[in-house]
């Protein structure tokens, strides 16, 4: 059998440069590169190839309103309701549609409908209509759409804001929440699964450590009855990792079977980040394999520990900064 690290090793002179967030990442050609959901402030969703249908998609969305008029509540059913409306937006390719709240039926769910081209993309903002909460969604929604524009996934913008997927947002004119998620997947070894995510927070959250929540596992195995199994985890490297800026802890294991999981490697490097700093996000990165049917361990891992590693270290010391990230 050829050496796997051979083939990884082969298989990463040959890289393509990914635009995520606010940083680059450097991933094997032959991997498939998914951009997961995006906040900015609220999620943001992109259906692609539907731009053409935004007048249908905003048709819908008001008859759903008035299907759901019934259910309104408080607010949202006396005579200054803005239910039902459909404001103007920075153009004829942006609309907004008042509709009502999922969670709470006195709340507004302010949407936002974006034409890009080939593509349409859609914000919901659910808040509840008190004193300036509405105004601001509005102004919040319609500042993303003026600075939101179309990027082909291999462009790498050299102006300060975020690569989204299929699209670049300019520089927030205000401060904003940014979560940003991006998974990569291996063609030829298509049970390994790599995912990251970055999100800016305003406090540091004790809870977002990983160290912790090891040792947690750890005592949870031991309780359970599965203190024997944890015993024969095999733990490849751990401790704590210097990542670019970012000061964090990783652990990496390869896991034995158990009755309704295979064997496995999970790995896992997190970092508080920096509050409030958009160039230090808190990070967290994730490494499975045997994954089948977005399920861990539910076929044999295609690769050996030594090219896991190699892996791992390959692509996660590559994140780096895009140049003109931030406006100076």
């Amino acid at each position: 059998m050829i050496a796997t690290k051979n083939r990884l090793a082969e298989m990463a002179s040959g890289s393509q440069t990914i635009c995520v967030g606010r940083f680059l990442i450097d991933v094997p050609n032959e991997a498939t590169v998914v951009y997961g959901p995006a906040r900015v402030p609220v999620y943001l969703t992109r259906i692609e190839g539907q731009g053409a249908e935004l007048d249908s998609v905003v048709k819908r969305a008001i008859a759903k309103v008035h299907t759901d008029r019934e259910l309104a509540r408080g607010g949202l059913t006396g005579e200054k309701s803005m239910l039902g409306k459909v404001l103007p937006g920075i153009g004829e390719q942006h609309k907004l549609v008042i509709g009502i709240g999922r969670g709470e039926f006195s709340n507004y769910n302010v949407q936002s409908f974006i034409r890009l081209n080939d593509d349409l993309f859609v914000q919901e903002y659910e808040i509840n209509g008190e004193g300036d909460a509405f105004a601001e969604a509005v102004a919040l929604l319609t500042d993303v759409a003026r600075s939101l524009r179309s990027r082909a996934n291999d462009e790498i913008p050299n102006e300060p804001g975020i690569c989204l997927d299929g699209a670049f947002l300019q520089e927030p004119s205000r401060y904003i929440l940014e979560e940003v998620t991006l998974g990569i997947r291996l063609k030829k070894f298509d049970d390994v699964h790599i995912t990251i995510e970055m999100t800016k927070k305003d406090i540091f959250i004790e809870s977002d450590a990983l160290e912790p929540r090891l040792k947690h596992a750890k005592q949870g195995a031991i309780a359970s009855g599965m203190g024997q199994w944890y015993s024969r985890i095999k733990f490849l490297r751990s401790g704590y990792r210097h990542l670019g800026g970012w000061e964090g802890f990783e652990v990496l294991t390869h896991k034995p079977a158990q009755k309704f999981e295979g064997e496995n490697h999970e790995f896992a490097f997190q970092s508080h980040g920096e509050p409030k700093n958009p160039l230090l996000p808190v990070l967290q990165i994730e490494l499975h394999t045997g994954v089948k049917a977005n399920r861990t361990g539910g076929t044999k891992p295609s690769i050996s520990d030594e090219e896991a590693i190699f892996l791992w270290d390959t692509v996660i010391g590559s994140i780096r900064p895009r140049p003109m990230a931030v406006r100076p």
